[in-house]
């Protein structure tokens, strides 16, 4: 009983640091006062049976886990019901750590979800990269780099690297790169360089170098290209003389 003790005392102490949680932040959660937290983490008392199931929601670990016991827990791929998204086609590629979807942080910054092959609705906080198509967007917390075409628009709070057509226009942190045409206009901090045509309103921190025509409204950046329609730019425009 003795060593029974100890061992959750040890890991009520473990949980509760890793949580992030004080003595006292730990009692207010369970009811009790931060003294018999921490007669239990010294192992001078032991909780309440009553408290396990509860302490093992607060911490995110199962009961056995505070007595050191190996859980072999068989997971449900077809039951997973606790994604902060409704149940649709969108294909996800997601970094946790634990149980905790992670975004915006450095560690997901290293991981790359890849698809080998077309697909349809990408979202990811970590960079994408698909060998093929995408249909009906994409969407990624860092670059996003795309073999083929893209249809449905993009947004990426990095680079964006797309090697045929983009439609449905794209917000990227950084350049635009696409070795096709580029309709639907677009919006970015960085460069924009197009292979083919370029169509919609541009918003450019940068330069835009297109090897096609341009059309569209409004443009904010500096332009080069074969051909030049629109109604106000703010910039220098630049067109390519025809050897």
């Amino acid at each position: 009983m003795e060593n029974t003790n100890m061992v959750l005392a040890a890991n009520i102490l473990k949980y509760r640091k890793k949580s992030g949680l004080s003595q006292d932040e730990l009692a207010q959660k369970l009811g009790v006062t931060f003294q018999s937290v921490s007669k239990w983490e010294n192992a001078k008392a032991a909780p309440d049976v009553t408290f396990l199931p509860i302490m093992a929601d607060i911490f995110g670990c199962y009961i056995d886990e505070l007595f050191s016991r190996e859980v072999n827990a068989e997971i449900h791929y077809d039951h997973c019901a606790e994604f902060p998204w409704a149940d649709d086609t969108v294909i996800r590629g997601v970094v946790c750590e634990g149980r905790k979807i992670l975004q915006y942080d450095s560690l997901v910054d290293r991981f790359t979800f890849e698809i080998i092959g077309d697909a349809k609705n990408v979202q990811s906080e970590c960079n994408i990269e698909v060998n093929g198509n995408i249909s009906g967007g994409c969407k990624a917390g860092k670059n996003i780099n795309v073999s083929g075409l893209v249809s449905g628009g993009c947004n990426s709070g990095a680079e964006t690297v797309i090697g045929g057509l983009l439609s449905g226009g794209c917000n990227s942190g950084g350049d635009i790169t696409v070795a096709g045409s580029f309709s639907g206009g677009c919006n970015t901090g960085g460069t924009i360089t197009c292979g083919g045509n370029l169509s919609g309103d541009i918003n450019c921190g940068g330069d835009v170098t297109v090897k096609g025509d341009v059309e569209a409204v409004k443009i904010k950046g500096n332009v080069i290209c074969n051909s030049l329609k629109c109604d106000k730019v703010e910039g220098d425009i630049t067109i390519n003389s025809v050897g």
